[in-house]
């Protein structure tokens, strides 16, 4: 059976309508897919028209259909339409949705971003692992809410902390946490910290941003994380914000470094090392004197060291003297006689021989000294205590009687009595003579002793 022509021409021109009615569909961004339409909303779409291409990860999945702006005043936007043309292609929840373009004066398109993973690094304390799937949180308008999931977590050495995040782990481990956000609309700074918190017996990875800076609950309706494009009218405004902030920098310096304080910086510089360079040698003449010396400065450590002795010794030499029950009254009473002595002497100076009496009575002072270091050595025996004790009665008996002596030539006067008064003095300086042999064989009896004890 023949075809005719008419019938042929027929199909041919509607065939052609085909075409042309699908290309025109096309032009327009329209797509005869029976997948899902999205409808987003931006502020701007920066000239992108309909029919551009939808990439996910670089890869085009889909195409813009449908772009119609809203003006309702100050809440003005603009309806973008798309669809997922390849089957099996899903948007992961919080998806990053932003118009990008292939080049300075390329195509437009629309990139889809599904939320990546971040990391965190924290000190370990117990070394127990953080599981997988525990909540992420983060404080929004005042208000700690889940945001997100831990992915993976180990423990590290802290050397393999990367350097922007030392300063967050000074522990010899660390954690190294990966976690994912999908709150829509939240954009998180670059850099974070946090802590691992226990709430109602269940642990968090609790996140905060490094400077504290308060983080507002995104108020956009949508599944996905809309960004934004920037005019390259924005882009110059921000470029000449950026030069105009500099310029005003560099004046300011300019005005600060005028000629005088350059030429002040330069001298300052040149003291400076002028005083480094007389400061090395000062330490260099010291190093070489130190060294030099060393041997005076060890034996004057050594001098210093047994005076320090001594006068430990002397410390404890009195102490035992002084805490000992039978001996003090003895010594109380010496030095009281002492004491009468001494305050005695300055009216018969002038009438014997000074020089023979100051001599006499230094010799008893020193013998009873070295009685009392002798003392000190013997009063732990019992019988020889005894002894001392009777010998420092004997002492003291010989200073009273000078006492007396002595209070009687105060007493005299030196017309009246003239002959009593030489009789008294002679009497006086021979008791000293006497009591300075006394002192001295009593010193040697303690010598004794102390060779025998």
């Amino acid at each position: 059976m023949k075809v005719s022509s008419s019938i042929k021409v027929g199909i041919l021109a509607l065939i052609a309508l085909t075409i042309f009615f699908m290309t025109i569909l096309w032009v327009k961004g329209r797509s005869f897919s029976s997948a899902e339409r999205i409808e987003i909303r931006f502020k701007d779409v920066n000239g992108m028209r309909p029919g551009s291409g939808v990439q996910m990860m670089g890869f085009r999945v889909g195409q813009v259909e449908e772009i119609t702006p809203v003006v309702n005043g100050s809440d003005s936007y603009v309806k973008l339409k798309f669809v997922i043309t390849n089957p099996g292609i899903s948007i992961p929840k919080a998806s990053a949705i932003s118009i990008q373009q292939s080049g300075l004066i390329g195509e437009q398109f629309l990139e889809i971003t599904p939320p990546s993973h971040k990391t965190i690094f924290l000190p370990v304390y117990n070394k127990s692992v953080l599981p997988a799937e525990v909540p992420v949180e983060i404080k929004l308008d005042d208000k700690y809410y889940d945001v997100g999931l831990v992915k993976k977590s180990q423990i590290i050495a802290s050397q393999l902390v990367p350097l922007k995040f030392k300063e967050d782990v000074r522990t010899p481990y660390a954690y190294k946490i990966n976690y994912v956000v999908d709150l829509p609309g939240l954009i998180l700074p670059d850099f974070m910290t946090g802590q691992i918190v226990t709430i109602n017996g269940k642990k968090k990875l609790r996140i905060v941003p490094r400077d504290n800076a308060p983080i507002p609950y995104p108020s956009q309706t949508s599944p996905y994380t809309i960004i934004e494009p920037m005019r390259i009218a924005d882009f110059m405004e921000l470029q000449y914000e950026a030069a105009e902030g500099l310029t005003e920098t560099n004046r300011i310096i300019n005005e600060l470094f005028n000629d005088t304080m350059v030429a002040n910086l330069k001298e300052s510089v040149n003291n400076f090392k002028e005083l480094t360079a007389q400061a090395t040698t000062t330490l260099s003449k010291a190093e070489v004197l130190i060294d030099s010396s060393k041997n005076d400065l060890d034996m004057l450590m050594d001098m210093m060291k047994d005076v320090s002795d001594n006068f430990n010794n002397l410390a404890v030499n009195i102490n035992g003297i002084i805490g000992d029950e039978n001996f003090k009254p003895a010594m109380y009473d010496m030095t009281n006689s002492i004491t009468k002595l001494s305050n005695s002497i300055s009216p018969i100076l002038s009438s014997v021989d000074s020089k023979a009496f100051a001599s006499d009575l230094n010799a008893v002072m020193h013998n009873l000294n070295e009685i009392s270091q002798s003392v000190n050595a013997l009063t732990s025996d019992e019988q020889v205590k005894g002894k001392i004790v009777t010998s420092i009665d004997n002492i003291n008996l010989s200073l009273a009687k000078l006492n007396i002596a002595l209070d009687s030539l105060n007493s005299c006067s030196a017309e009246g009595n003239q002959t009593n008064l030489e009789q008294i003095i002679t009497d006086t300086s021979a008791s000293v003579s006497n009591l300075r042999k006394f002192s001295e064989k009593l010193n040697k009896r303690f010598l004794l002793f102390r060779l025998m004890f």
